[in-house]
């Protein structure tokens, strides 16, 4: 390419996505992202690359991708781009808008609503206004005992705070937040789907603050709620831990000294034991749920139950018994 021609190209900017929905029953589909503190919500249906045969046919097989996973070398990340590439000129020219944002701005966005359809051989991107209201993709209704147990926050009470020194692409969903206290939590967003797991974790968290351990101890603690309205939950605020998003699966390298791998294996079984002495088992234990912070710490996080094929046995998920075998991997995976 030209390099005057480079100069006058924008740099392709940031997206995330939040959701992705198809159906068994029929071939549409549905991709919502954020770019810029925009939602867009991108319509699919197979008859709008009637035109074409070939893209009629590339949508249908990423269709069959998405069901699978990964087929034939391509992963559903790959069709999330061949969705999101016709609107990237549109994305380009959005101007930015990261001033000032709180919570509000992430959950009730400047939304655009487009369809795909084929031009020729080429996809382009046409907007779509037969939408109704937009569906949630965020929020649960609690039982109403779980709002007294914790301080409660609205998402205009909250600012959106900006990441630096992070693993991996930057992001368009809010991560790093400040209180109206002036402290620093992390938010973990609540999706419609997840009202039963959400309730196990909320109840965990509080076992851990009734059980009065040690402060110091470098494990997520659930700070508050992030309620609108009187009943629906949209996020937890949890502990924020300086790690730039640094997993112990990322973090173990064949580089990695063996002074650090032998200190990361005594801290994480030190926070472990203080857990099992309370009587509280971790749940999924794997090195995805341990972060590592910029002092080169272990966190153990993620309270939420549930287990990992691979770490936990199914039959001990929950248990602490299930925290010990996953442990004995941890260290093999640490190489100690």
């Amino acid at each position: 390419m030209d390099a005057d021609l480079e100069d006058t190209v924008s740099p392709l900017p940031a997206w995330s996505v939040l959701e992705f929905t198809f159906s068994d029953r029929n071939t549409n589909s549905e991709l919502v992202i954020m770019c810029k503190n925009r939602r867009f919500i991108i319509h699919l249906f197979a008859d709008n690359f009637s035109q074409s045969i070939l893209l009629k046919k590339q949508y249908l097989f990423f269709l069959e991708v998405a069901e699978n996973f990964e087929l034939d070398g391509y992963t559903v990340e790959d069709f999330y781009d061949w969705i999101v590439e016709p609107l990237l000129p549109i994305l380009r020219e959005l101007p930015e808008s990261d001033v000032g944002l709180t919570l509000d701005d992430f959950f009730s966005p400047e939304t655009h609503i487009y369809t795909l359809k084929a031009h020729g051989d080429k996809v382009a991107a046409i907007p779509f206004d037969r939408e109704k209201t937009p569906a949630p993709v965020f929020g649960v209704c609690l039982p109403d005992n779980i709002y007294t147990l914790w301080p409660l926050f609205e998402p205009r009470e909250i600012q959106v705070c900006e990441e630096s020194r992070l693993f991996g692409p930057p992001s368009n969903t809010p991560s790093k937040v400040l209180l109206k206290d002036g402290s620093i939590a992390f938010l973990k967003l609540i999706r419609s789907g997840d009202k039963h797991s959400i309730i196990n974790e909320v109840d965990k968290y509080r076992t851990i603050r009734d059980a009065h351990l040690d402060e110091s101890l470098r494990i997520s603690r659930l700070l508050g709620l992030v309620r609108y309205g009187r009943s629906q939950v949209l996020g937890l605020l949890l502990t924020y831990i300086d790690c730039g998003r640094q997993t112990l699966h990322c973090a173990v390298k064949p580089e990695t000294p063996k002074h650090l791998r032998q200190q990361w294996v005594t801290q994480i079984h030190d926070i472990s034991n203080k857990l099992h002495n309370a009587g509280i088992a971790w749940g999924d234990a794997k090195p995805d749920n341990i972060l590592i912070d910029h002092d080169n710490n272990a966190w153990l996080i993620d309270f939420g139950g549930g287990y990992t094929d691979g770490w936990v046995p199914k039959e001990l998920a929950g248990s602490i018994e299930g925290d010990r075998k996953a442990l004995k991997k941890i260290t093999e995976f640490i190489g100690i």
